[in-house]
């Protein structure tokens, strides 16, 4: 794989870690407002760099592909959000980035192979994780509707990998993403709507950060992502955020001084040789 890849791939990932700092400091804001307005706002952005230079508008099966992926993108956040609401931040991260083992299972199902060296990676990613958060994790009765709920999570982002995988074959990067994002937003409003969740309740002091996590963890982030899977499997795309739990805690050691726990240092080495494997032979024929 070309190393302009992997460096789009770090930059990626780098951008993504950054949301859920943001979501953190910015508590009195509902994380369905924050997701609903960092969709938005960066569908926005987007069609406003599309306007200055002519693009060649969705086909009409595309239109609806990205009406689906835009779903499936919406309802992974949602189905995050509460997750973690009902069980541990460490259980509803585990179960929600599952999205590389379901990608691996839509290929297997539609009769296309799954190098080994992906199947390798993806447990050696896992043993990493639960390294780090393995203590935290909680798996009893009270816990399993909430595993569950985190688990579609994951089910919905790689469904939304799938799409973006055959929308971007013949769909320019910023033209699908202006689109999915406007779809996703549109998923999470009549949402968050739809249970008596506010979308307006916050004040101007929080108008740079909805600008910074359309623009970060958004725009760079999922956008890149979303230009790579061109190129690369879902599975391999899926796998990156796999690193988020580690880069996370890195960014927050140097912006708020927290302290990274030595399970990161073990279970770090673990994740980054997996989601090494899972890219090596990733490139589309």
């Amino acid at each position: 794989m070309p190393a302009r890849t992997y460096l789009l791939l770090i930059l990626a990932l780098i951008s993504v870690s950054s949301s859920s700092l943001v979501v953190r400091y910015v508590s009195s804001v509902s994380a369905i407002t924050l997701a609903f307005w960092r969709m938005l706002t960066a569908s926005g952005m987007l069609w406003a760099y599309s306007s200055l230079y002519k693009c060649e508008p969705l086909s009409i099966r595309n239109k609806k592909r990205v009406a689906f992926a835009g779903m499936f993108l919406g309802l992974h956040f949602i189905f995050f959000f509460i997750g973690v609401r009902e069980v541990s931040i460490a259980n509803a991260t585990i179960f929600a980035n599952t999205g590389p083992f379901f990608t691996s299972l839509i290929a297997l199902l539609s009769g296309k192979p799954v190098h080994r060296n992906a199947l390798i990676g993806l447990c050696s990613a896992v043993v990493g994780i639960l390294i780090i958060q393995g203590a935290d994790l909680q798996m009893g009765y009270k816990s399993t509707l909430g595993n569950l709920i985190s688990l579609l999570s994951g089910l919905c982002i790689a469904i939304t990998y799938v799409f973006a995988s055959k929308i971007r074959e013949e769909t320019e990067n910023v033209v699908y993403g202006r689109s999915l994002f406007l779809a996703a937003s549109l998923c999470i409003g009549m949402v968050g709507l739809l249970f008596g969740e506010s979308l307006f309740r916050f004040t101007t002091d929080h108008f740079f950060w909805f600008l910074f996590l359309g623009f970060v963890p958004t725009v760079l982030g999922h956008n890149i992502l979303n230009y790579v899977i061109k190129y690369l499997t879902p599975t391999a795309v899926a796998s990156v955020p796999l690193g988020e739990p580690i880069v996370a805690s890195v960014l927050a050691f140097f912006l708020f001084s927290e302290m990274v726990s030595i399970g990161v240092f073990i279970g770090g080495p673990f994740i980054f040789f997996g989601i090494f494997l899972v890219l090596k032979n990733s490139l589309k024929p």
